[in-house]
């Protein structure tokens, strides 16, 4: 029950951040305050549900980058340091995951059951 709300919350975080950041390019969300704020406490959030998620949960899950995830919780602490992984994030890793997130969805529901 515990892994379907976590991959739930993964999945409704990740679909926030590409909303907020779908009609702004690189340079507007650096510039952007608010955006940016809030982008990366959504970043941060997603890092720390994929980090809560169990070892046998993500060794289940293989195509997602977890390693990519645990990295950038470690970067957002000093964001102005990576912005490049922090913008590769938004664009790439984030809808990548929600798109095996689905193909997950599909093939082991299980997962994603909050059924006790």
């Amino acid at each position: 029950m515990l892994t379907g709300t976590l991959l739930g919350l993964m999945e409704k975080i990740a679909l926030d951040i590409m909303i907020l950041t779908d009609e702004i390019n690189e340079e507007e969300f650096f510039a952007s305050r608010i955006t940016r704020a809030q982008t990366l406490q959504l970043l941060g959030s997603l890092a720390k549900t994929a980090a809560s998620l169990p070892a046998g949960t993500r060794e289940r899950m293989p195509q997602i980058d977890w390693a990519a995830w645990a990295a950038l919780k470690v970067a957002l602490a000093k964001p102005s340091q990576h912005p490049l992984q922090i913008w590769v994030a938004i664009r790439e890793l984030t809808p990548l995951t929600v798109q095996q997130l689905n193909g997950y969805r599909k093939v082991q529901p299980q997962l994603f059951s909050v059924v006790p």
